[in-house]
């Protein structure tokens, strides 16, 4: 892939980051997708957690189409996309989570071509996902808004690098860091813009999908940490239960 020259706003440089961890077979898919894009202007970036499988077989077998990649012991999952953020050098990064595909060779030519138009901080997209048929059902994601949870899937989004390095991944949370990430660029205005079309054909198999109670509970912990509004109402849900349970125990 070729490496950055002089950034241009035609043809802006895009990293694209994968995390691994014990998950050979969804990486080989992965990076497949990746090297197939039809876009010269990238570099390809993958970190993977040390894994005891096949994986770095997987990422050997590729090296010369991947730009660097480092296999190490890590804290979760944002402490290494944290790593690849370090490391990136284009103008735009998308993180492609490991089982994760773009929906075609073209995907990457489409997203530039919103980034030039758009003058956008972050651009994101629609997704894929599988019926269990094989068929695809389109996600349409959300606009920005002061919701409690992501409104668009964070592999459908490329990120301007400068921001990322601005804010970085809150490692303190372990499936919400993007949420806060994202939540936080809302508040401080930065601009988004949609995509209005599939980017990715998401993998169901990922932990923030199959975790779905422990990833809520960490949203309402971001949330009630930037949300101020958010918290005066957790306050006073919380007195009225302690009322409410105050005279239940007294009539008892």
């Amino acid at each position: 892939m070729d490496k950055p020259g002089i950034f241009s706003s035609k043809h802006p440089f895009i990293t694209i980051i994968t995390v691994n961890y014990n998950h050979a077979k969804a990486l080989e898919k992965t990076i497949q997708s990746v090297i197939a894009q039809d876009y010269a202007q990238m570099e390809y970036i993958v970190i993977d957690g040390g894994s005891t499988d096949a994986s770095t077989d997987v990422i050997r077998s590729h090296e010369t189409e991947i730009t660097l990649w480092i296999s190490e012991k890590d804290t979760g999952i944002y402490n290494a996309m944290n790593k690849g953020i370090a490391k990136a050098t284009g103008e735009w990064t998308c993180f492609l989570n490991c089982g994760d595909v773009f929906v075609d060779s073209l995907t990457i030519r489409r997203i530039v071509d919103t980034i030039r138009l758009s003058g956008a901080d972050i651009i994101y997209g629609n997704i894929f996902v599988a019926r269990q048929d094989g068929t695809l059902n389109e996600r349409i994601a959300k606009e920005p808004c002061n919701i409690h949870r992501m409104h668009f899937c964070h592999q459908s989004a490329f990120v301007k690098t400068t921001l990322l390095r601005n804010y970085w991944f809150d490692e303190r949370y372990k499936m919400s860091a993007d949420l806060k990430f994202f939540k936080q660029c809302y508040y401080d205005k930065h601009s988004f813009v949609h995509a209005n079309f599939p980017v990715i054909i998401y993998d169901t198999s990922g932990i923030s999908n199959v975790q779905r109670r422990k990833g809520l509970l960490e949203n309402i912990a971001v949330v009630g940490e930037i949300d101020k509004g958010f918290n005066r109402y957790l306050f006073l849900l919380r007195l009225y239960f302690v009322i409410y349970w105050r005279i239940l125990t007294q009539k008892a």
